[in-house]
């Protein structure tokens, strides 16, 4: 477990607001950690794409991201029971008095598989012949086509923690991964530098099928002041370009 996530959720926000600037104003704010997205750097602090475009989104008009991490079940447990103000990314349906906002960022889900193995896949249901495992949420996400059909596969099975998809499918325990496509390269290839294999190095070791439609995702608050608010940072870190230099930030590493 990263030393940075021992502490519990709620400690992390009093950590963070204790080195708060008096003047600004405390937005506690749910995330989960799935890098490159949302990650911690070495220095214990958080970074990534995601988080880099939400805390810009907030700065812009004046307010400061104190996060709170968890999984994408338990932020929404967080945002229903109060704990936080906000959260992101809503995953299915939000808890009652959420309002989301715009989209502020758009995930390509892909199925991934071994390129050694040869499968094909071509629909979605194609998928009901394989040991698949998926990201936390994924039925409710991928929609009704991918739920039926991965309920007659000979294994499903969703993990919050995508740097286990990106081990089942390295040592054979699934057939077939799915999940943003950033965010599974980043794992698979962290995972193949530290068994001292160079991931650009040969033929690609595995192979995308987009069998799904972007998704785009919205950040959920409690306060509809707030969602409001949000929207008016996000406009303005687009229009300034902000958000692409963030965009840019990130891209070369896939």
């Amino acid at each position: 477990m990263k030393r940075a996530l021992v502490l519990a959720p709620l400690c992390l926000l009093a950590l963070f607001s204790f080195f708060l600037p008096t003047s600004a104003e405390a937005v506690r704010f749910g995330l989960r950690e799935a890098a490159p997205m949302v990650q911690m750097r070495p220095d214990g602090t958080l970074g990534g794409l995601e988080y880099d475009i939400i805390q810009a989104t907030l700065r812009a008009v004046g307010m400061t991201l104190v996060p709170y991490v968890g999984s994408n079940t338990r932020l929404a447990v967080a945002a229903d029971g109060k704990a936080v103000d906000g959260f992101a990314p809503v995953i299915g349906t939000p808890p009652e008095g959420i309002t989301l906002t715009d989209s502020y960022i758009t995930y390509q889900n892909v199925a991934m598989t071994l390129t050694r193995r040869h499968i094909k896949l071509e629909r979605i249901e194609d998928l009901s012949r394989y040991r698949v495992l998926a990201f936390q949420r994924a039925t409710q996400i991928l929609g009704p086509a991918f739920a039926s059909t991965v309920s007659i596969a000979p294994l499903y099975r969703e993990e919050p923690k995508q740097v286990l998809q990106a081990a089942g499918l390295l040592h054979d325990r699934y057939d077939v991964v799915i999940a943003d496509a950033r965010i599974l390269q980043h794992y698979i290839a962290a995972a193949l530098a530290a068994s001292g294999k160079h991931p650009s190095a040969g033929p690609p070791v595995v192979t995308e099928h987009k069998l799904f439609v972007p998704t785009f995702y919205s950040a959920g608050f409690r306060d509809a002041a707030l969602a409001a608010r949000f929207n008016e940072g996000l406009r303005q870190i687009r229009a300034d370009g902000t958000y692409d230099a963030i965009m840019a930030r990130y891209r070369p590493a896939y």
